[in-house]
């Protein structure tokens, strides 16, 4: 079902122990010449229908509900048409959605994205913890985990095993560079929007990005040329399962908590409210050093 269309006595008579909502969360930013400014955002999208289609199979017993979706992130590429918010925005955002939708009493949440950037991720999973840990619901970054695990190549032999012709030691070499506009998300967009991918992809040159070419100045990093619909259907394949499997397990009663926070968790300077944790605590110190050093003066002495 989808959220904006369900009347309210619709969604009121949801059983709220037996519905899971998806949440799909990707920002507007360019791509290169030849792909839209919406690949991120159409991309959670899609495999938020997937994702929900593939639930549905697995658990006849549960509803989804698909929210129309949040095209909003943070640490963007600086291209034309890159709409870039602060973290502690998309935080706030997230997770004042999330509060919303567990007030009508709703306790599977899963947010879907896009986008890769580690501190986007982070923030995501940042909000999910909180209200979470707030409302005492099951609130999670279904992609963030995931989208590391791909990055990393683990899912490499199983795309490969899948295609007509396996990948090859270049294919593999040319995989492991291509982390924005290139390959990958030019293979969806030609599955998912065909008609807003420009021809122009097909003689697209391989850029990589490395210390000397730090910044996207052809707009992408990796191979566009390479990109089929192949490829597209394989991995779309491997990561929906992937996803449905954590979900399932989740509406099960265990503790996925692994499989949805990334290891950029660890990473604390990536949390949305690190600054702020940071200012509050240096305040508290001085504070306390204030208190210690009155006390000193006019009372020990």
């Amino acid at each position: 079902m989808k959220f904006e269309e369900l009347r309210s006595p619709q969604l009121a008579a949801l059983d709220r122990s037996k519905t899971v909502i998806l949440l799909p969360v990707s920002p507007l930013e360019g791509h290169g010449p030849h792909l839209p400014l919406g690949v991120d955002f159409f991309d959670a999208k899609y495999f938020s229908d997937r994702l929900a289609g593939a639930i549905t199979e697995r658990r006849t017993d549960f509803d989804v509900v698909i929210c129309p979706g949040l095209p909003v992130g943070t640490q963007l590429y600086k291209q034309a048409g890159s709409l870039r918010i602060k973290p502690l925005t998309l935080y706030n955002l997230i997770k004042e959605t999330g509060y919303s939708l567990t007030y009508w009493g709703f306790k599977y949440i899963f947010v879907l994205s896009g986008h890769g950037s580690p501190r986007d991720i982070v923030t995501i999973e940042s909000a999910c913890k909180k209200v979470s840990i707030k409302r005492k619901i099951q609130m999670h970054n279904i992609s963030g985990a995931i989208a590391v695990r791909f990055l990393n190549g683990e899912f490499v032999e199983r795309i490969s095993a899948g295609l007509p012709d396996p990948l090859s030691p270049t294919d593999l070499n040319l995989m492991k560079k291509d982390i924005h506009g290139g390959w990958w998300e030019t293979s969806m967009m030609l599955q998912v929007k065909p008609e807003l991918v420009d021809e122009s992809y097909k003689s697209l040159p391989f850029n990589e990005k490395s210390g000397d070419n730090p910044n996207p100045g052809l707009g992408y990093y990796g191979s566009p040329s390479r990109a089929s619909l192949e490829f597209a259907g394989v991995s779309t394949d491997i990561i929906t399962n992937e996803a449905a499997e954590i979900v399932e397990r989740c509406l099960r009663g265990e503790d996925i908590t692994s499989d949805t926070v990334s290891p950029l968790w660890r990473i604390r300077t990536l949390r949305p409210t690190f600054k702020r944790s940071l200012y509050f605590g240096i305040l508290f110190s001085i504070k306390a050093c204030v208190i210690v050093w009155l006390i000193y003066k006019y009372i020990i002495r």
